[in-house]
């Protein structure tokens, strides 16, 4: 079974990533970041889809390769079939056939981290490389968002619109399904990981001293300074760092008030749901 690591990028997925990584690890040492740890890399790797399905996706259309994804899936469980994390980018949308991307035979959990779209345009404005609020604004509330596809590394990732995305993991019923909101990761860290893996593997007997472990290899300032050592494989090809701020309510510094009514007026309902406003 897979048990999914939910987002919208720029939501906190990675941060939950390396505490987990390091939370499973087997001596007290950080975790390498540009190793994949406990997690099983990302639902839309092209690479994983070729290798597994023995097909050349580069020369299929995105359309296609979206309706032979849920095998990749089931192959991967027939030749590891264990519990594992994966992270996964794309909307819960159902296929041209009807059916789910992301199959609940093939699942477990869903952990759906959520972050507050004012911060999360800033994040991926920079995490773009091109600082344009408007332009990280305008994906943001885009009905027909996607990202990669193409060629590109990573198959295309249907994203839809900030609201769309959540309530797509949130209220589906087919997979269980937690929230876990990046603010509250901040102010209880520890709290929130040992929720995650109580949710997701309700068996798993919780250890405090690993997770207090955890906690300290992966803290922000350390991701950081790994990241300027070594450098991260996930960061942008126009992206200075991936690891950049780190923080809740970074967007009062970046944001004119005409971009955050904007902002409010396409996903206001959404943003209350979860405790957001401006």
């Amino acid at each position: 079974m897979i048990d999914w690591l939910a987002s919208y990028p720029k939501s906190g997925n990675t941060w939950m990533r390396m505490l987990l990584a390091n939370y499973y690890r087997e001596d007290d040492q950080p975790h390498d970041i540009n190793a994949p740890g406990v997690t099983n890399g990302i639902a839309s790797s092209r690479m994983r889809f070729d290798e597994l399905l023995c097909l050349d996706s580069t020369i299929m259309t995105d359309d296609e390769v979206a309706q032979l994804q849920p095998h990749v899936f089931d192959v991967l469980l027939q030749l590891s079939p264990v519990r594992q994390w994966m992270k996964v980018h794309d909307a819960q949308v159902h296929r041209a056939d009807g059916t789910w991307l992301l199959p609940p035979q093939f699942s477990g959990s869903v952990v759906y981290l959520i972050r507050n779209p004012l911060d999360v345009a800033v994040s991926r404005a920079f995490h773009d490389g091109h600082g344009d609020m408007d332009k990280a604004i305008a994906m943001l509330c885009a009905a027909r968002a996607t990202i990669g596809g193409g060629g590109k590394t990573q198959l295309r990732q249907t994203l839809g619109d900030w609201s769309h995305h959540v309530t797509s993991w949130v209220d589906q019923d087919a997979i269980p399904v937690t929230v876990v909101r990046y603010e509250d990761m901040l102010a209880d860290t520890a709290g929130e990981l040992a929720r995650v893996i109580a949710f997701a593997r309700p068996d798993e007997v919780i250890d405090e001293a690993r997770l207090e472990q955890a906690v300290a290899n992966a803290a922000f300032d350390k991701l950081q300074a790994a990241e300027a050592d070594k450098g991260f494989r996930e960061v942008g090809s126009r992206q200075d760092r991936f690891f950049r701020s780190g923080t809740a309510g970074d967007w009062v510094n970046h944001l004119s008030a005409e971009q955050v009514d904007r902002i409010i007026e396409a996903h206001g309902p959404t943003m209350a749901r979860f405790g957001y406003s401006a």
